[in-house]
């Protein structure tokens, strides 16, 4: 019996060595993925934090300002649908968060809503952009949440997609379907691997299980998305911040006291943040008004972009100058 338990944990460490070998993802250098991702509009600050910001800055200067922010392990570039159906109309800054994309770790590790707001707040006013229009995706919704409590005047209204932030309903919480580096991240156990194995696959299926419209799921797509979070320090950066989701008891953000005009997106095929999340947000949003789409997963901007950016080229010219 103990012969056969000393074969069978030998296998186990063999099998296990194996998925190490197959899988092994070393960081890729800052500079050739700037080369490779860092085009167009791409431009770098460094903040006084000691943070390096990549943005963009596109479309109208003379029309009103708008601060984009992507979800989790997602980047700037998750944007570009909008930008082009918006930009003619109005001045679209986007940004790389804290361990996401080119921006990649911050000297104070800081992934929280804090940090991100803190981040945000540093970068705004490096570039002179006072008041705007704040969107956000995901974990990108939240921050816009957090940052709008935090410093109200800068924002005239909010465009929320898919937004973390709130609590989901306790009857929706069998719709939850996280991807598999989701369900692993942030845990003491399997941190260490996720920061050395990154196989394709994972990320694969990430983002093919993030949406409904499986033509967003291109294999440029694909390749942006494993390269970019292989960024030095980012793979960290995200267990950082998965760490401190599971362990969090406050992510419940205050939002009744949030009065701008709100638009909130939201796919109706939604599995990682499910539509009764949306329904309840626009609920306790005093001045908001909600859109679903059927059919749609958790990426409205690039699954639909057509529809999505008209009802935001809309309710963005409704609103006041100041």
């Amino acid at each position: 019996m103990i012969r056969w338990l000393k074969y069978g944990a030998v296998a186990f460490l063999l099998l296990v060595a194996s998925l190490v070998y197959m899988g092994w993802a070393s960081d890729i250098p800052h500079d050739v993925l700037a080369t490779k991702y860092a085009t167009g509009a791409s431009e770098f600050t460094n903040l006084p934090s000691g943070a390096r910001a990549h943005y963009r800055l596109q479309g109208n200067k003379d029309g009103k300002t708008i601060v984009l922010l992507h979800g989790s392990n997602s980047s700037l570039h998750t944007w570009e649908p909008w930008i082009a159906r918006l930009s003619e109309d109005n001045f679209i800054v986007t940004v790389d968060l804290p361990g996401h994309g080119l921006t990649g770790a911050v000297p104070d590790d800081d992934y929280t809503y804090d940090g991100m707001v803190k981040f945000l707040r540093e970068f705004t006013q490096s570039i002179d952009v006072e008041r705007f229009i704040l969107g956000g995706n995901s974990m990108g919704g939240g921050v816009t949440l957090a940052y709008t409590l935090a410093y109200p005047n800068d924002v005239m209204g909010l465009v929320l997609v898919d937004a973390a932030g709130t609590r989901l309903p306790a009857s929706a919480a069998d719709k939850v379907d996280h991807p598999l580096a989701f369900k692993l991240a942030g845990r003491w156990y399997s941190d260490w691997i996720l920061e050395n194995v990154t196989p394709r696959s994972i990320v694969e299926e990430g983002l093919s299980k993030s949406v409904s419209v499986k033509t967003v799921v291109t294999e440029e797509a694909v390749d942006r998305y494993w390269e970019l979070v292989r960024h030095s320090g980012n793979r960290r950066a995200t267990g950082l911040r998965f760490a401190w989701y599971r362990t969090e008891g406050s992510r419940d953000l205050s939002v009744e006291n949030i009065t701008q005009p709100t638009l909130i997106i939201w796919g109706d095929e939604d599995s990682l943040i499910p539509l009764e999340s949306g329904q309840l947000l626009h609920e306790r949003m005093p001045n908001s008004d909600m859109r679903i789409f059927n059919g749609v997963g958790h990426l409205p901007m690039e699954e639909v972009p057509d529809k999505t950016a008209a009802i935001v080229k809309d309710f963005v010219a409704n609103l006041p100058n100041s």
